[in-house]
């Protein structure tokens, strides 16, 4: 059963007996820390009757609570269309790290898939690139005893040797398949195999897990699984070890008990489109020979009483070849209007002054085409003129085969000043 939200949407009422609220209240709570969300992702009010309300605030993606998928639409899309998990997902392959390659997914039916589906795609294709010479081998220390030397002496140990000085106990290094990548694996395709909604791909899933029967099924931990080393030999599986690493960080609370059932993929919405349109930008100012920048700038000179400078942190600076700031841009994870609020207009415009930057923009998501917005500011201190733009990103766009160029070459119209011109 699915359940579908939008986020920041109308709340959607079902009845309380179809929902495990415990599991759903853990999920909330586990993924809130994740997060750093100041509320549960998944807001449950109980409007008797047997029934409650779900409401979903600053998240998207999709979560399991026993057998129901909830999936959540970020609010600038539509969560009648499925269409919106792809957009996401395009947006990921360039957010989480750049290892999800987009090439690994069928771009004709990419669009229909779930987000399970789309990673274990990934996975599949990765696993089948990299493990085609077999798995790295590697050394996993014991603790033995004998009346032979067979490793190093276990000094933690030395008492029983006092006590039982025929006996030695030791550490020795074996060289094993058991090793933290291969569990990681065996996890993963385990996992995968069991939400997700193609039975071809959950079959070829159960293959890769039976080859790795001889291994643990218990997953390395999280710390262990990012710090997992991988040789030229074996790049290819960086990606289904992206995966490994996700599945780790949405698995439910009991997994290392050996429960396989995820408890999904959420991700912090603003966080993922600010990364996003900080990347655009990087790509549009690479385009035109200029490079970007996210730094703290200081301001202002205290002349009487307690205090220190003033700051401000735009989300993206552009600098020319000789390393003069020239535009900044601001990404605004809100709806787009007619103008922008009080509070964001301030806020950039003080970064103008203080960089001396008279092309500055605020960067809206949206689902459809608009125009863009441009105010000329007048300083009536003697100070250059500044354009202010409310630049509209349409990021249904990314459907569409050029659909990121089309992004980029907005972003660079903006930077040259021709964002207002027909």
């Amino acid at each position: 059963m699915r359940i579908k939200l939008q986020e920041y949407g109308e709340p959607i009422v079902q009845k309380v007996d179809l929902i495990d609220l415990y599991t759903l209240a853990e999920a909330n709570k586990r993924w809130r820390s994740i997060l750093g969300l100041a509320g549960d992702p998944i807001r449950v009010q109980d409007i008797g009757n047997g029934l409650i309300k779900l409401r979903a605030e600053a998240v998207t993606g999709v979560v399991r609570v026993g057998d129901i998928d909830i999936e959540i639409a970020p609010k600038f899309l539509t969560a009648d269309d499925d269409s919106w998990q792809s957009v996401l997902w395009r947006i990921l392959t360039v957010v989480e790290g750049g290892l999800i390659d987009d090439r690994m997914t069928s771009a004709h039916h990419s669009a229909s898939l779930s987000i399970p589906d789309l990673l274990a795609e990934v996975f599949l294709a990765s696993y089948a690139k990299g493990a085609s010479r077999g798995l790295p081998r590697g050394y996993l220390s014991e603790r033995r005893e004998g009346s032979t030397l067979r490793g190093r002496l276990d000094t933690s140990r030395i008492g029983e040797w006092f006590a039982r000085p025929w006996i030695l106990p030791y550490i020795s290094d074996d060289l094993t398949d058991n090793t933290a990548l291969a569990r990681l694996l065996r996890w993963s395709a385990e996992c995968l195999s069991e939400t997700v909604q193609a039975a071809a791909r959950a079959r070829a899933l159960r293959v890769i897990a039976g080859q790795l029967a001889h291994v643990s099924n218990r997953p390395p931990r999280l710390a262990e699984a990012q710090k997992i080393p991988l040789g030229l030999q074996y790049k290819g599986l960086e990606s289904a070890k992206m995966v490994g690493i996700l599945l780790l960080e949405g698995a439910g609370i009991h997994h290392f008990a050996g429960e396989h059932k995820l408890s999904g993929f959420l991700w912090n919405s603003n966080t993922i489109y600010e990364n996003y349109v900080y990347w655009l930008c990087r790509r549009a100012a690479s385009h035109q020979g200029k490079r970007i920048n996210k730094s703290e700038s200081s301001f202002g000179h205290v002349l009487s009483g307690q205090g220190s400078k003033l700051k401000t942190t735009p989300d993206v600076v552009f600098y020319n070849t000789e390393g003069v700031p020239i535009a900044i841009a601001d990404a605004k994870y809100k709806n787009f209007g007619s103008r922008p609020k009080a509070s964001d207009t301030y806020q950039i415009i003080t970064a103008a002054h203080v960089l001396g930057c008279t092309r500055v923009s605020l960067t809206y998501p949206v689902s459809v085409d608009h125009e863009p917005t441009v105010w000329l500011i007048k300083s009536a201190l003697g100070s250059e003129d500044i354009e202010l733009t409310a630049l509209p990103l349409n990021l249904m766009g990314l459907l569409q085969p050029r659909g990121q160029e089309a992004l980029i070459d907005t972003i660079g119209d903006w930077l040259v000043g021709n964002s207002h011109m027909p």
